[in-house]
């Protein structure tokens, strides 16, 4: 059966910030890298990023995140995958991986730019679109197999409408954002350009979960509230700004997938802003505002797209609630640990059938992102000979 990975990484290295503008050179952020002796609390994530002379990498107290350590860290060593392949400076490693998951194509993200960089809105988009151009040249190597989401430099909105014009040009098949941008939700109308952009260049948006919020991430002071709070509410505000916040409504062409959350909350929040629909424009009426979307949420279901965990006990009711068509599955290559590849995993289950697997499998992401698997075939049988 066919695959597409929708959502797999890369770490980011030294040479993505080769594509710097000139301005912009002498800040390019530094891999620092600890003995693990002088700071075991960092435990394995022994390595930060110095961006503006501050650490990326929080590990203990408010703030704590674990985000795209540089390579020479001790868990980039211990991880089944060669840092060739978790950097994309490798591809034919990566690609060597993807044989031996079973995975036909696959849609690359970011890794680092999961939290902002710099509190410079000039830099940090500057910062994102020079990852951009790296990846493009990284993904460039293998293009039938290896395809690439941009970032969206959304604190920068006329920077980020032209970046989505020039990365459709080169060849992206995605625009990644977060659900917030800083404190500011997506909804607001100083984005509706971005949104507008990525409509008539028939990209999607692809939503994935970060820790983009500071007041969120505040709140958390070790690990499991670090991913379980300020990483993942944030991408239930984003779905929130655009189902319920009029995105979706104000942009009929637009879609948006949203990533690495899982499946089972869906129809829980979209049942929730449905129910809530009437009371909020009860109150806006009285308030002599207009209906912030024309329709209650769920009517815009359709255009709603996600990836779910391949062993995630709620699939089967997600499917029943959304659709066949929605719903689709990742490896989160090389970021996987202790878990089973996700294709072998759903391929697996007894309670969805087969037509539904083909589809989270290989149809969903190929019509999403515009993806035709027998090109890479193709190019597998060309390498081969």
């Amino acid at each position: 059966m066919a695959y597409i990975d929708a959502d797999s990484h890369v770490y980011e290295v030294e040479e993505t910030w080769d594509y710097l503008p000139k301005k912009f050179r002498h800040r390019r952020p530094i891999p620092i890298t600890v003995p693990r002796d002088q700071a075991p609390y960092m435990g394995v994530d022994n390595a930060f990023w110095l961006v503006d002379g501050k650490a990326m990498q929080w590990t203990i107290g408010p703030g704590t995140i674990q985000i795209g350590c540089p390579l020479t860290s001790i868990h980039a060593g211990i991880k089944e995958f060669s840092v060739g392949n978790q950097s994309l400076m490798d591809v034919p490693a990566r690609l060597r991986d993807l044989d031996r998951a079973g995975v036909d194509v696959q849609v690359i993200y970011s890794t680092l730019l999961f939290a902002p960089m710099t509190i410079d809105d000039e830099f940090e988009t500057a910062l994102q679109i020079s990852y951009n151009r790296w990846l493009d040249d990284r993904c460039a190597e293998a293009p039938h197999r290896l395809k690439w989401s941009a970032v969206i430099p959304l604190r920068d909105p006329k920077a980020a409408v032209k970046e989505i014009y020039r990365v459709k040009d080169r060849g992206a098949v995605s625009l990644m954002c977060f659900g917030t941008v800083g404190e500011r939700m997506l909804h607001r109308p100083e984005f509706d350009p971005v949104w507008a952009a990525a409509a008539e260049t028939n990209l999607p948006i692809a939503c994935h979960v970060g820790w983009p919020t500071d007041s969120l991430r505040a709140m958390c002071d070790e690990h499991s509230s670090s991913l379980n709070v300020s990483f993942t509410l944030p991408l239930l505000i984003g779905f929130y700004s655009f189902a319920g916040g009029g995105i979706l409504d104000r942009h009929p062409k637009l879609r948006v997938i949203f990533l690495e959350g899982g499946c089972g909350w869906l129809p829980w929040y979209l049942d929730r802003m449905t129910h809530y629909y009437p009371v909020a424009e009860f109150f806006r009426s009285s308030f002599g505002l207009g209906k912030i979307t024309r329709k209650p949420a769920i009517a815009y279901k359709d255009r709603i797209y996600l990836t779910a965990e391949a062993d995630e006990r709620l699939l089967p009711e997600v499917l029943a609630y959304l659709g066949d068509d929605n719903v689709m599955v990742s490896e989160d290559m090389p970021h996987l640990e202790a878990r089973e590849g996700s294709g072998d995993e759903l391929a697996e289950r007894k309670d969805i059938t087969a037509k539904q697997k083909e589809k989270i499998l290989f149809h969903n992401p190929s019509r999403f992102y515009g993806i035709k698997v027998k090109a890479a075939k193709q190019a597998l049988r060309a390498a081969a000979e």
